[in-house]
């Protein structure tokens, strides 16, 4: 008898309503950068929510599910895009592992996800609303042209939050 053997379920994109525009964009930005994930994520007061994911690790980051922010909390290590929401700055990080802050964060240990590149999403009034990043399971850099690419893809998710604030809802 032979014995069934299951198959993973294929990774695919997957996005809010109102960040659908960007669905393709999302796809080939982590084809061309080769990354297990690309998302946009939405902050919330406790928590980091995906509003829009692609790459193979879709399996994990699926629209809707959140992360718990480390807030006050010493005992915890923050997320990396919370990081990015606190300082309103763009976040590199080629090996969480080797990070004195951010290692044994959550995308690390739980996915092993521990090289991150994130911008923060600004609404029409300047304020941090979320982040895009892309993360990946192997230290690495990124040229001036993917960190291009990535900024593009904050820009145009900008444009989608300015003409209605639902669309990381």
């Amino acid at each position: 008898m032979m014995e069934r053997v299951s198959t993973p379920e294929p990774h695919r994109t997957d996005t809010t309503a109102g960040l659908a525009p960007v669905a393709d964009d999302l796809t080939r930005l982590a084809a061309s950068l080769g990354v297990k994930s690309v998302l946009v994520m939405r902050s919330e007061p406790g928590e980091m929510v995906v509003a829009a994911t692609a790459g193979e690790a879709t399996q994990h980051y699926t629209v809707g599910a959140a992360g718990k922010k480390a807030g006050d909390d010493e005992s915890r290590v923050p997320l990396y895009c919370e990081r990015v929401v606190d300082s309103d700055e763009s976040l590199f990080v080629r090996d969480s592992r080797d990070d004195e802050i951010l290692a044994g964060n959550e995308d690390e240990k739980e996915f092993g996800l521990h090289n991150y590149l994130g911008l923060a999403v600004h609404d029409p009034d300047g304020k941090v609303v979320g982040t895009v990043c892309v993360l990946d399971d192997r230290a690495r850099d990124y040229t001036d042209a993917e960190r291009a690419e990535l900024n593009r893809l904050r820009d145009d998710v900008e444009r989608i939050v300015a003409d209605g604030n639902s669309a990381l809802g």
